[in-house]
């Protein structure tokens, strides 16, 4: 597990900005899951008094990235399928999505690569013996989720995102580091855990740029791992997202990636083919 974050590592991370409370849906949906036998039509109910958390729920069991025989429009069969767990996490990315304020139409990109690195994770456990689908599916929405916060926050953030693309052999955590005195994997991994996600996915979100963690097992858990090493592999394996700093990220620990999750050159090359020739509107 991560060490904690000292408090005035906290109290830098959080100048100026506040995070949001957890609503009361995802409140009642905690408290359901939390029981030693959930009821799946207790969360039916709650998501289909709202159409956009129907509407997000159907949208994600129907994508070609979950590879079901035919799509449904209910949300009872939906939870079915994808899971109580997986459904609300689906549930809180999209209530967090609507909880950052600012212009939403400059994060339409972050939240479409967020969704695609998500379901690219989720096609990718299916390759995998025991895959973890629904925690790798929540972390490719979740891992850079303080991105919007700082956007928000820091007028010059844009600037720091773009110099990514001038500097591909640095990562964007030390760019931020550098230049705001916080990043955005420290902000995330706060967010997630006021939020109350799972604890591995809060703590693969604080080390999802930490090359380090893939030579010191010790480092992280095997769980919180394997679900960086995913989205590492989503991301590389993303066409729309395909740039020089992808692919210096990917030639400093994709054999290690690669190694972690069991995976051969050949597979990742078969992986690639099969996204792309996934129906083009889940591309």
């Amino acid at each position: 597990m991560p060490q904690l974050l000292s408090k005035a590592e906290i109290d830098k991370t959080l100048v100026g900005i506040v995070i949001p409370s957890r609503p009361q849906i995802l409140v009642k949906l905690g408290v359901e899951l939390a029981k030693d036998d959930p009821e799946p039509q207790v969360l039916v109910r709650l998501i289909s008094v709202d159409v956009a958390l129907s509407a997000a729920v159907l949208k994600t069991v129907n994508s070609p990235y979950f590879g079901l025989p035919s799509k449904t429009s209910s949300v009872t069969s939906a939870v079915a399928l994808l899971g109580m767990r997986s459904v609300n996490q689906i549930v809180t990315t999209l209530v967090l999505k609507n909880s950052v304020a600012g212009d939403v139409r400059s994060l339409d990109k972050f939240w479409n690569t967020s969704e695609k690195l998500a379901a690219i994770s989720a096609y990718i456990t299916s390759t995998m013996r025991r895959g973890p689908r629904d925690d790798a599916y929540s972390f490719g929405l979740f891992h850079d989720i303080g991105i919007p916060f700082l956007s928000n926050k820091i007028a010059t953030y844009g600037k720091t995102l773009a110099s990514v693309a001038k500097a591909p052999f640095r990562s964007l955590t030390s760019l931020e580091d550098e230049q705001h005195a916080t990043n955005h994997a420290i902000l995330g991994y706060l967010i997630a855990k006021e939020w109350c996600l799972p604890p591995v996915l809060c703590e693969a979100i604080l080390y999802h740029h930490d090359d380090s963690v893939f030579q010191d097992r010790d480092a992280v858990s095997p769980r919180a791992l394997t679900l960086i090493a995913i989205a590492r592999l989503a991301d590389y394996l993303n066409e729309d997202g395909a740039s020089a700093h992808v692919q210096h990220e990917w030639d400093r620990v994709g054999d290690q990636v690669l190694a972690h999750l069991d995976l051969s050159e050949a597979k990742c090359l078969n992986l690639r083919g099969e996204l792309a020739n996934l129906p083009s509107h889940s591309k």
